[in-house]
């Protein structure tokens, strides 16, 4: 996988930043399950998933059972196509993070790339915490290979921005196909709406002198109102306010061209599309044939109910609840939309799962031995304009 690299002010390595890089590969993951506050909140989120899996269980369990006998017929033409267009969907959210990172002048090879978003959305389908514990990983992985906190930062703002527009976009078509034109108007009002909010918040952190002074000012209050910090408050102070200063100034040079977010909206509605045909051929292989658009709000329709309960892993319940009864509204039969549900999920997350723990063990056994082979494209010995060039 990709080393760490860093550019510091004069173009070169920045010690630092390796040392702690290096630091961040060995053990990695274990924050996972050692801390107190992880194992409180697996308990939640393990009564959440038990109390959410039985409720629907219970009302779902004479159509799994039909819709078991369903999976046996299943079409391996229609389930590879499946199986390809997921592979494609997880391509192409890794090029979407690739090309954030490398608007910050950062370059990671793409292998590495894939390997941590299998191995993100493997830990968010499994471990307590859902998504959250995705981005964490994800975001230890991006130290790792020598991204600033500005880079990693920018990644998973722009990669949320691009994807809620995408998905919003992708809504917009269903709701259209549908008969229900008035939706893509209010699609095209709430991506407005996004893109003016982004456009604002890059011009404001693109002008450090703007949000100097009031950071200065909430870094003399918590000072302040910090315990135990009566002594050698001038040293700690100026530590702080430099690694401020420092932080917003790595923020003003964060200047992603047009063409990013072009090519990254491109790449975020790749996403969210191959996934949807995913959903759409696993409908085929199990002999179901709803309407293109009724297949679409239901994907929509799972998704948006994930991203509401982001604590669960993989959006367990409430994904499928969304995704089953909407099918079913849309004509068909629940024994149907039973079956689409349940190979859709053996799927992503159960497959994308199973390979994702096996790169995040691959990863691990590399990190045990010292870390001299998880070494991917990252741009060392390239100046910042090469690095900045993602292929």
């Amino acid at each position: 996988m990709s080393g760490p690299h860093e550019a510091g002010p004069d173009g070169g390595r920045d010690p630092d930043a390796a040392a702690g890089a290096r630091t961040e590969r060995v053990g990695e993951g274990d924050e996972f399950t050692s801390s107190p506050r992880f194992r409180r909140r697996a308990v939640l989120t393990a009564g959440a998933m038990v109390a959410v899996m039985g409720a629907e269980w219970m009302l779902v369990e004479p159509h799994a059972r039909r819709a078991a006998g369903e999976l046996a017929r299943v079409r391996p033409a229609w389930l590879l196509l499946a199986l390809a267009a997921e592979m494609a969907s997880m391509m192409a959210f890794a090029r979407l993070q690739r090309l954030a990172l490398g608007s910050g002048g950062l370059r990671v090879g793409l292998g590495s790339a894939v390997a941590t978003v299998f191995a993100g959305n493997a830990v968010g389908a499994t471990l307590p915490g859902g998504s959250l514990v995705s981005i964490t990983y994800r975001t230890r992985r991006m130290r790792s290979w020598g991204a600033s906190a500005p880079q990693i930062g920018f990644t998973h703002a722009a990669t949320g921005v691009l994807g809620a527009i995408a998905l919003v976009a992708l809504a917009g078509v269903g709701q259209t196909l549908a008969g229900d034109g008035s939706q893509l108007a209010r699609g095209a009002v709430r991506i407005a709406a996004t893109c003016a909010l982004t456009g604002a918040a890059l011009a404001l952190v693109h002008h450090a002198t703007v949000l100097r002074r009031p950071l200065s000012a909430w870094l003399r209050l918590w000072r302040r109102l910090r315990p135990g910090a009566v002594g050698g408050v001038g040293v700690v102070g100026a530590v702080e306010q430099t690694s401020a200063d420092r932080l917003l100034d790595e923020l003003a040079a964060m200047h992603p061209p047009a063409r990013f977010w072009a090519r990254g909206f491109g790449f975020a509605l790749l996403n969210w599309t191959a996934d949807f045909f995913c959903l759409l051929t696993v409908c085929h292989a199990v002999g179901v044939s709803p309407a293109l658009s009724t297949v679409l709000l239901a994907y929509v329709a799972g998704v948006s109910a994930a991203s509401a309960m982001p604590l669960l892993p993989a959006g367990f319940g409430t994904l499928d609840a969304a995704l089953a009864l909407t099918l079913h509204h849309g004509g068909v039969s629940l024994t149907g939309a039973t079956a689409v549900d349940l190979l859709y999920r053996l799927i992503t997350p159960g497959l994308v799962g199973v390979a994702g723990w096996v790169l995040l063990l691959r990863q691990r056994r590399r990190s045990a031995r010292g870390g001299d082979r998880d070494r991917g494209d990252s741009g060392l010995g390239r100046s910042p304009a090469a690095a900045a060039r993602p292929a």
